[in-house]
């Protein structure tokens, strides 16, 4: 829900058909990737939360810090407590949606598709195992890869029907046998109500440095999102070095997030002497609007990969879009959304030098020119990405 840090998805597809008279219980993880917090008391399993009429149903799950294996014991212990949770819930489900990353969840979901004979539909949002070859190096020899092979060919074929992020994910499933018309593309949205009433506060520290950088005639880059492999946030820092390096002091980053890089970027940051850039940890998602409304630019990378040749759905260029804000993008895809709305400037994956020139383009356009070119992104995610629209095409593939 939005008063946790990270993706609200499902949450908002779940608002969206409650509208509709439909009945949505969510199964989420206690735990929160983002924040390393738990949603339950300590002798808590399992507990119920009701928010905007839609059923959250809270499931303890292991507790980690790093990509290890305290992280998998995560994910399996919500594989195997969320199929209990599931059949002691009141109820007979039409339909049960599995959403990975972590297929874990989705032979759960098919496992209780078959005891409450429901249709089972799975959600792809990350295409595993192919991410662990593509970005994190493992060998397709690998036992984990194996494993995960194994699960990925066993969940295709047993789902009603499939739903992937990614505009041409139907490419790579081809090869795996899975025919096209099983596959739905969904990708990421925006709540454009949610961004347009929300009143949430920021922490009152944030809230200080934003206003002190703004008193100052700073232009505020913003990246909202965790630091990690995928965001590839040392683009931004090699970029951040080049402004510092050509002087131009106006020009500050905000990164709000955390991540398994985020120390470490901290660091470098500290040893390149850079003065034009600020940390601030995760916050709820109800609260990323104030810092959007703050900011001038919105900024995000992406690492050089093949796995972007099946498309991207980035869900922090969608938040950037609806509060028109102007977007520099460093991303190689097939569908690049910045682009195609003339929102703002794409570069080459980890080209700091080429996001260094394009944000000094931006910050060299007027006021207004900034924010017409963010008005053209306002109206591309509003016609493309809004949850009505996408959820006009779940219902589809739900009664398809």
């Amino acid at each position: 829900p939005p008063d946790a840090a990270g993706y609200t998805r499902h949450f908002d597809f779940a608002v969206e058909l409650v509208k509709r008279g439909h009945q949505v219980r969510i199964f989420s993880s206690s735990f929160s990737h983002r924040t390393g917090q738990q949603r339950l008391a300590e002798n808590n399993i399992y507990g119920t939360e009701r928010v905007a009429g839609v059923e959250f149903v809270w499931v303890k799950t292991f507790a980690y810090e790093k990509n290890n294996w305290r992280r998998v014991a995560n994910m399996l212990s919500y594989a195997v407590r969320v199929v209990p949770a599931g059949l002691v819930t009141s109820g007979s489900p039409d339909v049960i949606l599995a959403s990975s990353p972590h297929l874990f969840a989705g032979l759960s979901g098919y496992i209780l598709s078959k005891i409450k004979k429901a249709k089972f539909i799975l959600e792809i949002r990350d295409l595993w195992p192919q991410t662990f070859i593509d970005i994190g190096g493992y060998s397709n020899t690998s036992p984990l890869v194996r494993i995960l092979k194994v699960m990925e060919n066993f969940l295709y074929r047993k789902a009603s029907k499939i739903i992937s992020l990614l505009p041409r994910a139907f490419v790579y499933m081809n090869k795996l046998g899975i025919k096209k018309q099983k596959i739905i593309c969904i990708p990421n949205g925006v709540d454009a109500q949610f961004f347009e009433n929300n009143e949430a506060s920021l922490p009152e520290d944030l809230h200080k440095l934003i206003s002190k950088l703004k008193a100052s005639g700073k232009i505020l880059v913003g990246h909202i999102g965790s630091c990690g492999i995928a965001n590839s946030v040392y683009t931004i820092i090699g970029a951040a070095r080049l402004l510092q390096e050509k002087g131009y002091e106006k020009i500050h980053f905000l990164l709000v997030g955390d991540g398994p890089l985020k120390n470490e970027i901290i660091k470098t940051a500290k040893k390149l002497g850079l003065k034009n850039i600020s940390f601030y940890q995760s916050i709820p998602k109800k609260e990323v609007t104030e810092i959007l409304k703050a900011i001038d630019i919105g900024v995000t990378a992406s690492p050089k990969s093949n796995l972007y040749r099946f498309g991207v759905s980035i869900n922090k260029i969608f938040d950037y879009m609806i509060c028109a804000k102007p977007i520099v993008s460093a991303l190689d895809s097939p569908n690049d959304a910045v682009t195609e709305s003339g929102c703002g400037i794409t570069v080459p994956p980890e080209s700091s030098e080429e996001m260094a020139k394009a944000m000094i383009r931006i910050y060299n356009m007027s006021e207004n020119q900034r924010h017409e070119m963010g008005t053209k992104g306002y109206e591309y995610v509003n016609k493309y990405h809004s949850f009505p629209t996408l959820t006009d095409n779940l219902l589809e593939a739900i009664r398809d």
